[in-house]
């Protein structure tokens, strides 16, 4: 039991690179398909991606929201970050 248990935890950190590895594979197909989209069909496309994310993609995005909002000159539309969200943005 304790063999299996060690093996358990020896496999899990590949299978979310796997994971991870596979949502950025989806978002960087969806941003080269993203110029040729309309904002419809980008807003149904980005919530179909979203859909697989992983629990650290999840926790990233509202960081990367506001970073963008930020580099766009948008401060009004930045959104409320949770204390590990605002520490993920101080160390981003």
């Amino acid at each position: 039991m304790t063999v299996f248990g060690a093996l358990l935890i020896a496999m899990r950190p590949g299978e979310r690179v796997a994971a991870n590895e596979a949502d950025a594979r989806r978002y960087s197909k969806l941003r080269t398909e993203a110029a040729a989209m309309t904002a419809e069909q980008l807003e149904v496309a980005l919530a179909r991606a979203g859909e697989t994310d992983t629990p650290e993609i999840e926790a990233l995005r509202d960081v990367a929201y506001n970073d963008v909002v930020r580099e766009v000159g948008r401060d009004d539309h930045i959104v409320p970050l949770t204390p590990t969200q605002r520490l993920f943005a101080a160390l981003a």
